[in-house]
């Protein structure tokens, strides 16, 4: 089965979130397919995180029961990918809304790193998926998964050989490193340790989301690995052919060039699965 994504493994660090324009717009999807991405590349241990999985009672399969589905479905062997949830919540809607009805406490966004970091330690990808868009709330204190993704560069490894993963390159060197004298290599000899990859709808609207999503990320010191457009259909109309192209050379945004990595197809891999 063809990854729409194949082309995308240089871009990624050792843990990189997915995040979206809005909800429904294909995360899962894109998710899939960077696993997949990460093990044609040479990953052989992936681990795919939800920190919060809502509108989901008791067993019921979750984002990553659809991630581990599309993956294999991509010919990935199960026993390299790890799928773990943070948080299960029973209703359809942000988590905070989610957690007041059914009466429980959302987890601390610093349970997330600590999970996030545990997985690290035994794989050399490691994906989390957030919930809906750049701005849903993860916990009770109001965080987003950009300050997850933030708090995670805070405490991403320095670039030594055993913590970058392979074929990748030499990591970069955080400004902080510079500034006390851990200068190493530049940063542009590799993708950041810790990226973000937005998830974008190919539709007429998209472009002004896209931006919004990407200067609140930027503004908040995110490093972004791409853009995905996600829902692609099998035959695209001229307002989804144009805004593709227009992602595809993307303007610098506050100096960074963001590429677009891909459009992933409706349904990607359901046939196969």
């Amino acid at each position: 089965m063809n990854n729409p994504l194949s082309g995308s493994a240089n871009s990624l660090g050792r843990t990189v979130l997915v995040t979206g324009t809005d909800t429904d717009v294909g995360k899962t999807y894109a998710t899939a397919a960077l696993a997949v991405a990460g093990w044609c590349a040479g990953r052989r241990r992936i681990a795919v995180y939800k920190p919060q999985q809502t509108g989901m009672h008791g067993d019921d399969p979750g984002d990553v029961h659809d991630v581990a589905r599309l993956a294999r479905a991509a010919g990935m062997p199960p026993e390299a990918l790890t799928t773990v949830e943070g948080q299960r919540l029973t209703e359809p809607m942000a988590p905070p809304p989610a957690a007041a009805i059914d009466g429980v406490e959302l987890l601390a966004i610093s349970a997330h790193v600590a999970k996030i970091l545990e997985l690290q330690e035994s794989h050399d990808l490691v994906l989390v998926e957030g919930s809906g868009g750049v701005l849903v709330e993860l916990d009770g204190d109001r965080h987003t998964i950009a300050d997850l993704t933030v708090a995670l560069q805070g405490v991403a490894p320095r670039g030594t050989a055993d913590q970058w993963p392979m074929n990748q390159g030499t990591a970069p060197v955080r400004q902080a490193d510079a500034a006390d004298g851990r200068v190493g290599t530049p940063d542009t000899t590799g993708p950041a340790p810790v990226s973000t990859v937005l998830v974008a709808r190919p539709d007429l609207g998209t472009l002004n989301h896209t931006l919004l999503s990407l200067e609140a990320l930027l503004h908040r010191g995110v490093a972004v690995a791409g853009v995905v457009l996600g829902s692609w259909p099998g035959e695209p109309d001229r307002v989804q052919v144009s805004n593709r192209e227009y992602l595809a050379d993307l303007p610098a945004i506050q100096g960074n060039h963001i590429p677009l990595l891909g459009a992933v197809p409706t349904g990607w891999g359901s046939q196969a699965g």
